[in-house]
């Protein structure tokens, strides 16, 4: 199965989510401050999910280092990427991208196949 450039752009967004502490349920803490840096039990982890939950964030480390071995301005433009994605909203950007949108289109498609070629895709 071949990886496609958007389900590039997904894992680029659910590495922003992850490294940003995205909460799916808004209102809601990611851990309780009593139980903070509990594990979930192995014995159980084709039910449980500890398994997958772990593995999705291995995933978005991976997805994290490879980002960071993009060079500078490429990386900036990621980083906008995503959080636009994510976000919904088109609006952030930076000045270290062209203010030209076709030459800062170009920075970016570059910017996604840099990251495929470290990801190894």
């Amino acid at each position: 199965m071949a990886i496609t450039p958007e389900d590039l752009l997904e894992a680029l967004v659910f590495w922003w989510r992850f490294e940003k502490g995205w909460i799916p349920v808004e209102g809601y803490p990611t851990e309780c401050p009593s139980t903070a840096g509990f594990k979930a039990s192995r014995q159980h982890d084709d039910t449980n999910g500890a398994f997958d939950t772990d593995e999705r964030g291995r995933w978005a480390q991976q997805i994290g280092h490879a980002v960071n071995r993009v060079p500078q301005p490429h990386r900036t433009a990621l980083y906008v990427l995503a959080r636009n994605r994510a976000t919904g909203a088109s609006v952030w950007m930076s000045p270290r991208l062209p203010a030209d949108a076709v030459e800062r289109a170009q920075m970016v498609a570059d910017a996604v196949d840099m990251l495929g070629r470290e990801l190894g895709l």
